[in-house]
């Protein structure tokens, strides 16, 4: 059975035992987790391969050891279909069981909602996880979530893809932060190294620090900040007056929208976010309360929403404009109620998206002139 058809399958079977009043945990992993785990490459029966009742370091026990060469690969920590898998106090759980064991990937599911940890990553426990996917969601393309569930499957495990994703999206967001807190005060040996490998012509120095802020979504710095760093290196502090503003409204901060999602999900926000920005030097930001608004002037050219499997884009674009056409992640949503502003909406999930959304909030910011 191939990984979509299990899924599908897994959704039905939920729904019958939650309408039988049977979603136990028991029932949960036997018609749910574990042939799931078989369409994945963990094969149920084969000891070598899964182990169930693993004993962890405080002698209680983790439900499924996955395994590769007899050495635990990822962990898995099961609950009935009713289950909430947010529940801070499983995800500790989860997290310290396989961590403890030195194992760096775990799995906290209630067979619908899987949620995937990066058990020794640098972070607080809820900004360790790495994705989720809800095999239910029948907003979310089934193709777009089999493949971010195949990222736990026994192949992606062996060969590293799972570490390599991991990387990509935890050490690039800590490398970005770091750039950030570098963009807020420019150390006066960054400011010549840029300024070197700019070359000609020169780009002034609050130019270059209000580019950074942009890029690396930093605060800008204060007007004392800038003409102390200006002065150090001979700069100026003079530059274009700011862009003309979009309507006022009530700002939210990027933690409401960020705050209980996934790594990936921030981090395809940041890309996004970053490219958007960095565009040029009169794109405003605007975040609401349900969207987050990207400006020309005062003219909108796309909008963010984030939900936790996916981040939805909705471009300032018509179908004709809108090329090339990906039927997997877009469609027309004039017409269609929608948070934001924009009539072609475009889901994205995976980094391997980004060039090509890249290319279309390029091509929407153009038009919006």
């Amino acid at each position: 059975m191939s990984l979509t058809d299990a899924m599908a399958k897994a959704v039905v079977t939920g729904a019958k035992l939650k309408a039988s009043g049977a979603a136990n945990e028991a029932n949960t992993k036997a018609l749910i987790i574990e042939p799931l785990l078989a369409a994945l490459g963990w094969d149920p029966t084969d000891l070598d391969v899964v182990e169930r009742e693993v004993k962890v370091f405080d002698g209680t026990f983790l439900d499924y050891g996955l395994k590769a060469g007899g050495v635990p690969r990822l962990y898995v920590e099961a609950k009935a279909i009713g289950e909430s898998v947010t529940d801070k106090k499983f995800v500790a759980q989860a997290v310290n069981y396989a961590n403890n064991d030195g194992v760096v990937w775990c799995v906290l599911t209630n067979g619908l909602v899987w949620r995937v940890f990066k058990t020794n990553e640098t972070a607080a426990m809820d900004k360790k996880l790495l994705f989720e996917i809800d095999i239910s969601d029948e907003a979310q393309p089934a193709v777009d979530g089999a493949k971010l569930f195949r990222l736990i499957s026994s192949e992606s495990v062996v060969d590293g893809a799972l570490d390599r994703y991991g990387e990509r999206v935890f050490t690039d967001s800590r490398v970005r932060a770091a750039l950030a807190g570098l963009a807020i005060d420019l150390p006066q040996a960054l400011v010549a190294a840029l300024s070197a490998q700019l070359g000609h012509p020169p780009v002034p120095v609050d130019a270059l620090r209000r580019s950074l802020a942009r890029i690396f979504d930093a605060p800008t710095p204060s007007t004392p900040a800038r003409k102390a760093v200006s002065a150090a290196v001979g700069g100026t502090v003079s530059g274009p007056p700011e862009p003309p503003q979009p309507a006022k409204g009530q700002e939210y901060s990027l933690e409401h929208h960020l705050g209980n999602k996934s790594a990936l999900i921030a981090e395809l926000f940041t890309e996004v976010n970053g490219f958007g920005m960095s565009l040029a030097a009169d794109v405003t930001r605007r975040i609401r309360k349900q969207y987050i608004g990207y400006f020309r002037g005062k003219r909108s050219f796309f909008t963010v929403e984030l939900q936790k499997q996916r981040v939805l884009i909705y471009l300032g674009l018509s179908v004709d404009t809108a090329q090339p056409w990906n039927p997997d992640a877009m469609r027309d949503a004039k017409g269609i109620g929608h948070f934001g502003m924009g009539d072609i909406e475009y889901s994205l999930t995976s980094t391997d998206q980004l060039e090509e959304i890249r290319g279309l909030i390029k091509v929407a910011y153009e038009r919006s002139s």
